[in-house]
């Protein structure tokens, strides 16, 4: 049903690749996409094209495909209802209210057959977007028209914990949910939770499994609630046999538990138990058969929340329900759901396994892509875009006379790349220099050497070359827009990898990040290579510290060309790390167009930049390709060490706005 208008062509069926056309009959005005193709997921591309004459308060809410309206009169407190054509279900609400502020009460419906799914990219989108609004939402201190954090970014100006947010997660270990789908549910739960500890918040977190009885694996009140990798551990140690008995989907049960919770809140502090945000993540197939009906536990959590119909508190009660296989009761999955406007928060896949993806693929989404040192981590059966998997590799060109200098360097924030000193000359002036970010090449607008870097400095040492202080940072002219592909890494001594080292909220300095950092005698590290043209690959190596780094020093006093140095620490100063040899692996060797990128520690989905490739011992390698064979066992590499380096760095980038650690 189409209505003020036609759609050509009219099938009883139609197939992937389909493509409908729209028009609007003479007095209305189209609003949405003149055409929308049939996709592979079962679904038609593109919002719900509407044709509407502009006379109501109200738009035309318009008509899903596969759907039937009631309802004509657009005005105030108008309402129209809809119904799905035979053998499809509904998604979202069948009735929808006109508000005083002229939008559609709930969410928008959609009508699917049994085949329709949603794909991971949809579902991250979704549900990143909307769980981001409720956690910005869950700030007591925000205060508008104050620079804040955009939702989940990481330069917040103040800090806020579990007082506020309550995140209770529920898992289906019913029989007909399956051991196997039941350990990808615990996967997602623990993805989920690593991502919420890499934002800028701690909620109190619970955990449910149940089957024909609910089993709380962590409760509200329990001292390690606010705890993630608490919480994760009690999570790995869920067991699919716990519930043996298997005869029955209790949903209802475990949403009791939810609500017992919520009430010892309650008695304990009311006035700020009204203050709390609260989020249900349940994961299921839908097929409760005993415990009576589940929504009625919903209901029952609605009146102590003091959430009505319409009122302004539904923003404290959010309920998001993941099908767990293709089997899944849409219908009922839809109900248990909360019915937001402009929100989604229910979701059938077609696997368990798109779902583990998708949670996956949170990250990458437009509310977080200011926080620093995040990488797309790819499902092995899905095919890597080295862009979005190494985001804050920048790719540096110097032309010069008959001549190009390769280098490389990372983005720190919107105006500035990291990279090394040595790649450029005394002379070399902005305009010879580029950047490349993704698809987009950037104009210089300043180069910004340390002022000690001096590589004719030390020839009185016998000392040629000399590369202590290689660091320089490029200022752009043009700010760098951040998303999936482009974003900051995490520099160690500020606010954001406070965060990303779970750090935040505590007094932390400087030293702190480098003890975290680079604690121990090998370092487990990676810097990013580009074996031939976007063909970048990660390359783990150990960064060698205290007795591992002498034998640094000592593999590089027996290179020929160091071999008259009378001090070797002339060459290899404390400003740099090292890495490279046989010892305990061997280490893959840094090549010419590796020059000025990070030496990076990851720590768990986060990636921080320590160091800044340098300069080797022994160059084995075809220019900027690594040859085959053994790594020579004498190849040392040396990286500047950005933290010795910091009091320069945190001059440059003083007004970038990355809150810097003393």
């Amino acid at each position: 049903m189409f209505e003020n208008g036609e759609f050509y062509p009219r099938k009883v069926r139609y197939f992937v690749g389909d493509i409908l056309e729209f028009e609007c009959w003479g007095g209305f005005k189209m609003f949405g996409p003149v055409n929308r193709t049939c996709q592979s997921n079962g679904k038609w591309s593109g919002k719900i094209t509407v044709c509407d004459d502009q006379d109501g308060d109200c738009p035309n809410p318009g008509i899903p495909l596969g759907a039937r309206k009631v309802g004509t009169s657009y005005n105030i407190e108008a309402t129209v209802k809809y119904t799905c054509e035979p053998g499809m279900e509904m998604l979202g609400s069948k009735e929808r209210v006109c508000k005083e502020d002229k939008s559609w009460s709930a969410a928008e419906p959609s009508c699917r057959y049994w085949y329709t799914f949603d794909t991971p990219k949809e579902v991250a989108e979704s549900f990143s977007a909307s769980i981001s609004e409720t956690i910005e939402a869950s700030d007591p201190n925000r205060v508008e028209g104050r620079r804040t954090r955009h939702k989940m970014t990481s330069t917040m100006e103040y800090t806020y914990t579990g007082d506020f947010m309550n995140i209770f997660i529920i898992i289906d270990a019913s029989k007909s949910v399956k051991q196997k789908n039941f350990k990808i549910a615990k996967d997602v739960s623990e993805v989920f939770i690593d991502t919420m500890a890499s934002y800028d918040f701690t909620p109190q977190y619970a955990v449910i499994s149940y089957a024909s009885y609910a089993k709380p694996a962590v409760l509200l009140s329990d001292d390690d609630s606010t705890d993630a990798e608490a919480v994760i551990e009690r999570i790995k140690n869920l067991k699919y046999s716990e519930h043996e008995d298997k005869q029955g989907t209790n949903t209802r049960a475990a949403l009791y538990k939810v609500r017992e919770m919520l009430s010892l809140q309650h008695v304990r502090d009311p006035k700020k138990f009204m203050e709390m945000r609260n989020v249900i993540l349940l994961m299921t197939d839908g097929k409760h058969n005993m415990g009576g009906d589940p929504n009625l536990e919903i209901k029952y959590i609605k009146q102590m929340l003091n959430i009505r119909k319409n009122n302004t508190r539904e923003d404290y009660l959010d309920v998001y329900v993941f099908g767990l296989g293709e089997d899944t009761d849409k219908t009922e999955i839809n109900e248990l759901a909360s019915n937001k406007r402009g929100e989604t928060h229910v979701f059938p896949m077609k696997s368990i396994g798109d779902l583990l993806t998708a949670f996956s693929q949170m990250l990458d989404e437009t509310p977080i892509l200011q926080m620093c040192g995040l990488s797309r981590e790819f499902p092995p059966d899905e095919q890597e875009d080295v862009q979005e998997k190494f985001p804050w590799i920048a790719k540096i060109t110097i032309t010069r006379a008959g001549s190009q200098e390769k280098c490389k360097g990372s983005i720190v924030s919107k105006f500035f790349i990291l990279t090394a000193a040595h790649c450029f000359y005394i002379d070399d002036a902005p305009r010879a220099i580029s950047v490349s970010v993704g698809d987009k090449t950037f104009k210089v607008k300043n180069l910004h050497r340390h002022e000690k870097y001096d590589p004719a400095g030390k020839q009185d040492k016998k000392l040629a070359n000399s590369f202590d202080y290689d660091v320089a940072l490029i200022e752009l002219q043009e700010k760098i827009e951040f998303s999936q592909k482009i974003r900051p890494i995490c520099l160690p001594c500020t606010n954001g990898t406070s965060w990303a080292l779970k750090q935040a909220g505590k007094p932390v300095k400087c030293h702190d990040h480098v003890q975290t950092l680079l604690s121990g005698e090998l370092v487990k590290a990676m810097f990013v290579a580009e074996e031939k043209e976007k063909a970048l690959q990660r390359k783990d190596v150990f960064i060698k510290r205290g007795n591992k780094r002498l034998a640094c020093l000592d593999d590089t006093k027996k290179i020929e060309k160091f071999k008259d140095i009378p001090d070797i620490k002339d060459a290899v100063t404390d400003n740099f790390l090292c890495t490279g040899g046989i010892e305990p692996e061997v280490d893959p060797q840094t090549c010419k167009g590796d020059s000025g990128g990070p030496l990076i520690v990851p720590f768990k989905r986060r990636y921080i930049q320590v160091g800044i490739i340098s300069w080797g011992t022994i160059n084995s390698c075809n220019v900027s390709k690594r040859r085959p064979g053994p790594v020579p066992a004498l190849s040392r590499d040396f990286h500047t060490d950005v933290s010795r380096m910091m009091d320069w760095i945190r001059e440059k980038l003083k007004d970038e706005g990355l809150e810097f650690l003393v």
